[in-house]
């Protein structure tokens, strides 16, 4: 049993140590990997000294060393653990991490001594298994238990916080971690007497098993390309030495060695076989090795891809949306902008600042003389920030902080830089590599062709536009001028047609009644009757005159309202006086029922707001043969009412909507009144729609019980 454990020990001193090689390689620089590195090697010096320290039978004073010299990877282990989590969930706890490392330090001075590990003792089949000490009881509380159990926390934490990529990379962090440690974990039992051997130690390797799946699968730490580099050499250096001794041993076997005649013959045959067979063997593992890790998505068949997609689209924005996809997905970064650029306007070719407006967020713009801009449209190359800080460019590196960019790639289109492309920083936070920066330099240059194609396309779209917008304008103000030349010519003749009547009516009689003076077919008696109706027809003549001239006067662009305080008083006391004559010529009854304390002001035009008044009591007068007219006014707190009320023909609902027409009349009014010149509502409605706060409606109507008007006047504002 104690040589199975031993194994286990070297077998994860092995995994770990390539692993920590594999991290630190990729990326030496970036605080993660370095502590990762540290973790793992950690491991690997705890499963050297496993292996060590279990491979001795006999030797005491030596399983004592190796016990003391695993003891300083497992006292690391920890800490390390807890500080490379703090950098993967971005959680920065100072106190804690100076707290642990302290005590770390101060564990390490005890680990040669009795203090941490007492002696050995043979125990279930192990001739040496250590017997713990104090300090190394006090470790076990604070570092094992204290910080992995911590850092587990803060990957729980993180893991319900955080959603697609960033969630799948923690959750295989915590498988890993979960495995490793807790394999680990089942080598205390023996330490405190518990009889239970530590089968777990053959998990403590499954953390690089969770983390190469974390890789391969959700790019964790980003390291895909050289793990896949590995793959290949490991993969052709198996098949190289499997061919080798397979060779030497045949030839052993049945040509008594690899130096006879025949071996060497064979031999010649075989390598220059091997020659042309290699290629397509390294073909098949680059293959294998590209859908292991990059699932069938090779970098050389991704910028394929993406160069089809470029180049089949036209549409500007459409080319946006798939670089912003594409790059968010291949090179793992949130932030993705793309700039054009252009010299300042009104400036000389060649001359003039550079101006840098986003495609993406529209809006965004990088003003004129921008240090990013004139770089990238000057330089032609790849700018990398941390390159940028490290030659010293101090002056690029604030303006890049200030954009949160890590790289810039020109879009240069013919020699001349027609943009940028800007990214920020990745997911994992990771440096961008030489396979991002080369990726970078051929898809550039491919999406300045396309955004350079795209734009001339859109500029001969828009020129179409804009063409058929003119066309389209210049048909639509004929089509306007057209159809009010129409109208004009059937207003033109609607107005013939109803002053030719209303005019000819009374022109009629008028001239009936002279002719027939004029030869005395009049008898004496009847002769006052009939000067009394021509005039009447006269006067009505006149009404309708000025009817006329007034409506074209308010329908032209010229009519304004004198709008002043206006006493409503002495306009209807006016009224009251001229139209008592009226009602008794027509036996009509007119009724003023107006409050007892003086009107309010009102907002008006007193000559206007009369005739519009006189307008509503004339109608009433018009299309009531016997009753009454009621005139009453009522004070809101904003606005006086003012009612004309009659018990006449009515108004039939049908012809309700267009009585505020122009010659627009009922046609029981036509039947009623024949004189009627259609324009008495249309001038109050032309008045009050240049009155504000004024307005006139139909408060009820009944077809031969009566009308009732209701116009509204604002009242004047107190000064």
């Amino acid at each position: 049993m104690q040589e199975l454990f031993s194994f286990s020990g070297l077998f994860n001193a092995i995994v770990s140590t390539v692993f920590a090689m594999v991290v630190i390689s990729y990326n030496p620089k970036r605080a993660i990997n370095r502590l990762f590195f540290l973790m793992t090697m950690a491991t690997a010096i705890w499963s050297y000294g496993y292996w060590q320290w279990l491979s001795i039978t006999d030797d005491q004073i030596m399983a004592m060393f190796w016990l003391r010299f695993l003891s300083i990877g497992s006292t690391l282990v920890p800490i390390f653990f807890y500080h490379w989590v703090t950098r993967l969930v971005h959680f920065h706890f100072r106190s804690i991490l100076w707290a642990g490392y302290s005590l770390t330090a101060f564990y390490c001075l005890y680990i040669f001594s009795d203090q941490f590990v007492a002696g050995v003792r043979p125990i279930a089949g192990f001739s040496h298994w250590p017997v713990p000490g104090i300090m190394y009881n006090y470790f076990v509380f604070t570092n094992y238990i204290g910080l992995v159990f911590g850092g587990t926390v803060l990957l729980v934490r993180s893991y319900l916080k955080t959603s697609g990529l960033k969630r799948m990379q923690i959750l295989y962090a915590m498988i890993g971690s979960l495995l490793g440690f807790g394999g680990g974990a089942t080598n205390f039992f023996l330490w405190y007497d518990i009889n239970f051997p530590p089968y777990g130690n053959f998990l403590v390797a499954c953390y690089v098993v969770a983390f190469g799946v974390a890789i391969v699968k959700y790019r964790f730490m980003d390291i895909r390309a050289i793990v896949n580099k590995l793959y290949t050499y490991i993969s052709l250096s198996i098949f190289g030495l499997t061919l080798f001794y397979t060779g030497v041993n045949l030839e052993t076997a049945f040509l008594g060695g690899v130096a006879t005649p025949t071996a060497i013959a064979i031999n010649v045959v075989a390598v220059l076989a091997f020659s042309w067979g290699i290629f397509p063997i390294i073909d098949i593992i680059q293959r294998s090795g590209e859908t292991l890790f990059y699932r069938g998505n090779s970098p050389k068949k991704i910028i394929k891809q993406l160069s089809l997609k470029l180049s089949a689209s036209i549409d500007i924005d459409e080319l946006m949306r798939i670089l912003s996809a594409e790059f968010k997905q291949i090179l793992s970064t949130e932030q993705v902008d793309v700039f054009l650029s252009q010299n300042e306007p009104n400036a000389k070719p060649g001359r003039g600042r550079r101006i840098c407006s986003s495609i993406l967020n529209k809006g965004k713009k990088l003003p004129a003389g921008n240090l990013i801009c004139e770089t990238a449209s000057n330089y032609q190359g790849i700018i990398v920030r941390d390159e940028m800080e490290r030659e010293g460019h101090k002056r690029l590196v604030e303006q890049l902080d200030k954009q949160g960019a890590k790289v810039i790639s020109p879009l240069v289109y013919r020699g001349k830089t027609i943009g940028m492309i800007m990214l920020g920083e990745k997911i994992e936070g990771n440096a961008y590599n030489r396979d991002d920066i080369e990726f970078l330099e051929i898809i550039s240059s491919q999406a300045a062709i396309a955004i350079e194609n795209a734009r001339l396309y859109q500029e001969v779209e828009d020129f179409n536009q804009t063409l058929q917008q003119k066309v389209d304008e210049q048909t639509k103000e004929i089509r306007e001028k057209a159809e009010h030349l129409k109208k004009l010519m059937d207003m033109r003749s609607e107005f013939l047609d109803i002053t030719s009547h209303q005019l000819r009516t009374p022109v009629t009689v008028i001239k009936g009644v002279l002719s027939m003076l004029e030869e005395g077919s009049i008898p004496p008696a009847k002769r006052k009757e009939f000067l009394r109706g021509a005039f009447e027809k006269s006067i009505k003549l006149g009404e309708i005159i000025n009817d006329i001239l007034r409506a074209s006067e308010m329908d032209s662009e010229r009519f304004e309202l004198n709008l002043r305080p206006t006493d409503l008083n002495e306009i209807l006391k006016k009224i009251e006086e001229d139209k008592l004559r009226t009602s008794q010529q027509k036996n009509i009854t007119l009724k003023f029922r107006l409050p007892k304390q003086p009107l309010p002001l009102i907002m008006s035009d007193e000559k206007y707001i009369e005739q519009a008044i006189v307008n509503l009591i004339n109608n009433s007068f018009q299309y009531t043969p016997k009753g009454s007219v009621t005139v009453s006014a009522e004070v809101l707190p904003k606005a006086v009412v003012i009612r004309v009320a009659d018990t006449g023909i009515g108004i039939p609902k049908e012809d309700i909507p267009k009585l505020y027409s122009k010659f627009a009349r009922a046609e029981n009014a036509v039947q009623t009144y024949t004189d009627g010149s259609g324009l008495g509502l249309f001038i109050i409605k032309q008045i009050v729609d240049a009155t504000p706060g004024a307005k006139i409606e139909i408060e009820k109507t009944e077809v031969n019980k009566g009308t009732t008007f209701a116009l509204t006047l604002p009242i004047a504002k107190s000064s």
